[in-house]
């Protein structure tokens, strides 16, 4: 099946019980699966489960607008949905800007997702990397560096961080129409508090 022309690039997530909703590994992976158009039973083979098990989730996604049908299979007279998430990209709006927090549960399971997610698309783009790629590697690349800044240097580097996950995005929407493979960039930036 062919991907519906009509996904957006990225969805930014600001509701919070869409949020909340995410905040389920399970569910952040069925969303993944549906990249593509694909059915329930197509889902809980590739997750090993039985397909009454993902339907409860299916129809939250579907309430809150993070997949839809797109599509209708005739199995043995049957009518079987075929489903896909609305975006390629969904973006959990700053619960700090938000006008309710995230609870520190729902909080704490959609950082884990994210980075589990990277964790294992990393792994495999390391797997598979180019040995004839330069030094350092422009991709797969990753780093990480503890350091200290002043006030003013906080508000500089932040702000030219913040440009380039614009520019990221800019990028994103730009070429999503080209053939070419898929980028991702995950970035993390916080205060690191003092071991007790």
């Amino acid at each position: 099946m062919e991907p519906d022309d009509d996904i957006l690039p990225e969805l930014m997530v600001h509701d919070l019980e869409a949020i909340k909703l995410l905040a389920d590994e399970r569910r952040l992976r069925i969303l993944s699966l549906l990249r593509r158009p694909t059915t329930v039973k197509a889902v809980a083979q590739t997750l090993d489960l039985p397909p009454s098990r993902l339907y409860y989730h299916i129809n939250l996604l579907q309430a809150q607008g993070l997949i839809r049908v797109v599509d209708h299979n005739l199995e043995s007279g049957i009518v079987e949905k075929v489903y896909q998430a609305t975006a390629r990209r969904f973006l959990i709006a700053n619960p700090l800007a938000a006008a309710q927090p995230i609870p520190d549960d729902a909080s704490s399971a959609l950082f884990a997702a994210t980075l589990d997610e990277t964790r294992r698309e990393f792994l495999q783009a390391f797997a598979k990397r180019d040995p004839r790629e330069g030094q350092p590697p422009r991709h797969p690349f990753f780093s990480r560096k503890a350091f200290r800044l002043t006030d003013a240097q906080l508000t500089d580097f932040h702000a030219r961080l913040d440009a380039l996950i614009r520019e990221a995005s800019a990028l994103a929407e730009a070429n999503r129409d080209r053939d070419g493979p898929d980028f991702a960039l995950t970035v993390v930036f916080y205060r690191q508090e003092d071991p007790q």
